[in-house]
């Protein structure tokens, strides 16, 4: 994992640029509202706000693409998985373990009538000896950091890191090697390819 750079096209680190709370960044924020924030918040709500939603489709021209971080950062657009797998870096960059970082696969609550549920991927951080209900979601769709039990809109389905994947947030082994997700393993093969 050390060998994959983390930094955009234009020379920044993903994380320097999701740790940024200067003027520049966030006119709105230059009265230093970031910069007491703590590493996940930070990055949650800089991304969520230097970055626009757009599907892949309009994004990309393709059904799926999981964007690497510079992907990201150079179009200025993705989806939840593209969010999620930016904060996932940035947090590994800003030193957070692997082990504590879950990129989710869930269903989300579409609202309105009728029990619709919608295709979702948030990051999760799992704090050491927790549970399950106790992981922070990382959520493009939410700039406050909740845990699971406060998201009642959310189902996790599977997570995965580089290490594994797991059913749901379950904690110990992985049931599948990482290398089993294709779009994840793509997105780390541009990764760690010189561009």
């Amino acid at each position: 994992m050390a060998s994959i750079a983390l930094h955009s096209g234009r020379g920044h680190s993903i994380v320097a640029v999701a740790l940024c709370g200067c003027e520049l960044c966030h006119p709105a924020w230059a009265d230093d509202t970031l910069a007491g924030l703590p590493a996940l918040e930070r990055i949650n709500i800089t991304l969520n706000h230097r970055v626009v939603f757009a599907d892949d489709a309009s994004n990309w021209g393709r059904a799926d693409h999981w964007a690497t971080p510079d992907e990201f950062l150079a179009r200025g657009a993705g989806d939840c998985e593209d969010f999620a797998i930016a904060k996932y870096f940035a947090l590994r960059a800003a030193g957070l373990p692997a082990a504590q970082l879950r990129l989710a696969y869930t269903q989300l609550h579409a609202g309105g009538t009728g029990d619709v549920w919608r295709p979702h991927m948030v990051l999760a951080f799992l704090p050491a000896d927790g549970t399950a209900a106790e992981a922070l979601i990382l959520d493009n769709v939410l700039d406050e950091i909740r845990p699971l039990s406060r998201r009642l809109d959310l189902r996790v389905l599977i997570s995965f890191n580089a290490d594994g994947i797991w059913r749901a947030l379950e904690r110990g082994e992985p049931a599948r090697p990482a290398s089993r997700l294709a779009p994840w393993a793509r997105m780390l093969q541009r990764m760690a390819s010189p561009h």
